[in-house]
């Protein structure tokens, strides 16, 4: 204190000015900033519990806990009767994952402050990610004689009831939740799984968590497999298939080669395009080719409707990935587990944590684990979080688009290959008239164009072979896929153009996309495909050839 006073006698900042800029800062979320100030003021003052506790607050909402829980614990040594000191430790432990520390604390926290609704909610969800679902409800039953209107109370204890079957209780509490918040989205979401789950005669809870046992999560391991197929399964794609070599085969076959010349044999990659193109089929047989390990990796298999066990279960699954190296891990819709959080709103906290999981398992890979690759695929790499893209994460992308003429004619004779052919197909003629369509719609046009020779054996016994006319009769019913999502991609990353008339004159405004430069610099090919596709002199082109493949003979 006298250190203090000479300094405000020299008109030095002191302390608690410190202490105040820093709350400035704070309020306005830049942390690092309120940080640099709080330790001002603890160097002036070493005995200031308040910067200490503001500084591990900063810390937090850094993501930093470690840092957290010591700076909590400073202040806690300076002020022990403080019951906020020690819920928010707590909480510091609970995000580090040491659910029995932080149930310490909020312990004491109570003993401080009887009625501390903030500490009784706390400690029950943290005796539920311990699976003690029943103490859970008698904390969470506590918060909502505190407070009968805290909608999100509701909404945890029906979880809780949920994960011990007592689906009545839980759709009641449900029901609260989304009367006091009719636009609370995940209490409707986990309602309607309730009720699917009462009317259907009761899958297990875990399913929802990804089909471990009742409350231990995701089974990682029954997620691993051995791929028995090699690009020789996959039709066309030649120049996909030598990019996919170079960036995921070469490297894991050869590990130590690839480190020595700077290509890591794990890290991240992004493969996105069009849908149906064949982005998983591919990465399965790229997984046969090196010999690796694959863990195809979906949104059900991670999502868990408890606070704590989607991040328990994105870990669970990259570490046995680790312990099974060299493995591909494959996360299918990855703009739906990665998407991006600036675009959640306060229903979306749960998956704001899964994002962040993601993020630090990623980081994790690119440190320790170089032999273990994570392959993003997603439709909409738009969605997908930034942070997620960056160099390090899933920073390398590669574009899946529409298969070639050569993919095509390939990928229809694969398909038919099992049906009853008859001996003039001609092939080039229908990948001809296909030109821009996806591989789903490939097979569709062969399923299609079976089905008419088939139906006509049901009804009239008589059996022949597929013939051309099917063919043609099912191209010229099946239109394209893709344009509507062209039309999408254009709208999300692309140029805009708006027509207006003024004064009798047509006047064209020219908008760009809400994604910045470099974002886009990263979809380049993608851009180059839709600027193609918007060009008039195409438009008439893919016009005139799917016409000519139509009703031009063309031989075999």
């Amino acid at each position: 204190m006298v250190e203090e006073e000479r300094n405000k006698k020299k008109g030095t900042p002191d302390a608690k000015t410190y202490y105040q800029k820093g709350n400035v800062y704070f309020e306005k979320g830049n942390y690092e900033k309120a940080i640099e100030n709080y330790n001002m003021a603890i160097i002036l003052n070493p005995n200031f519990s308040e910067a200490y506790f503001s500084r591990g607050l900063s810390y937090y909402n850094l993501k930093d806990f470690t840092k957290s829980a010591r700076d909590y614990t400073r202040s806690m040594e300076l002020d022990p009767n403080n019951p906020v000191i020690y819920n928010n430790r707590g909480d510091a432990y609970y995000r580090k994952q040491e659910f029995d520390k932080a149930i310490k604390d909020y312990d004491k926290a109570l003993t401080l402050n009887p009625r501390y609704l903030k500490a009784y909610y706390n400690r029950g969800l943290a005796y539920a990610c311990k699976q003690n679902y029943e103490t859970a409800i008698e904390d969470f039953n506590k918060v909502i004689e505190l407070n009968p209107n805290f909608s999100e109370a509701y909404h945890v204890r029906g979880l809780a009831f949920d994960y011990m079957n007592q689906i009545d209780k839980a759709m009641q509490d449900y029901d609260k939740a989304i009367e006091l918040n009719p636009n609370f989205a995940e209490a409707k979401q986990h309602r309607e799984l309730a009720k699917s789950k009462a009317e259907g005669g009761g899958y297990e809870t875990s399913s929802i968590g990804g089909g471990g046992e009742k409350g231990k999560g995701v089974n990682a391991a029954k997620l691993l497999e051995k791929p028995d197929m090699s690009f020789d399964d996959v039709a066309g794609m030649k120049k996909l298939k030598e990019i996919i070599r170079e960036n995921i085969v070469y490297p894991m076959m050869k590990p130590d080669l690839a480190r020595k010349y700077g290509r890591l044999g794990g890290g991240g990659l992004m493969l996105y395009g069009p849908p149906g193109c064949g982005k998983t089929y591919i990465l399965k047989a790229a997984a046969g080719e090196c010999k690796a390990s694959f863990m195809n990796v979906k949104l059900s298999d991670v999502l868990d409707q408890y606070v704590g066990g989607t991040e328990k279960n994105i870990h669970n699954i990259f570490e046995t990935a680790r312990k099974n190296a060299p493995c591909i891990v494959f996360v299918d819709e990855i703009d739906a587990l990665g998407g991006r959080r600036d675009k959640m709103g306060e229903s979306g906290q749960y998956m704001k944590a899964a994002v962040n999981q993601l993020l630090y398992e990623m980081d994790g890979v690119e440190a320790n684990n170089e032999d273990v690759l994570v392959i993003g695929a997603t439709n909409a790499p738009w969605d997908v979080d930034p942070a997620l893209r960056r160099s390090g994460r899933l920073g390398k992308t590669i574009y899946v688009g529409e298969p070639d003429f050569t993919s095509r004619k390939a990928i229809l004779k694969i398909h038919a290959k099992k049906r009853p052919m008859g001996r003039a197909i001609g092939w080039n003629r229908l990948a001809i008239a296909t030109n821009g369509y996806a591989s789903a719609d490939l097979k569709a046009i062969v399923d299609d164009a079976s089905a008419i020779p088939w139906r006509e054996a049901f009804h009239k016994g008589n059996e022949r072979n597929v013939g051309m006319g099917d063919f043609l009769k099912a191209v010229k019913k099946k239109k394209s896929s893709l344009p509507p999502w062209y039309a999408q991609a254009n709208k999300q990353i692309g140029q805009q153009e708006e027509k207006s008339i003024v004064d009798g004159k047509e006047h064209v405004k020219i908008s760009e996309s809400k994604m910045g430069p470099a974002e886009k610099a990263a979809f380049k090919e993608l851009l180059d495909v839709i600027k193609k596709n918007n060009k008039w002199y195409y438009k008439i082109y893919k016009r005139v050839i799917r016409y000519f493949g139509l009703y031009f003979p063309i031989p075999v």
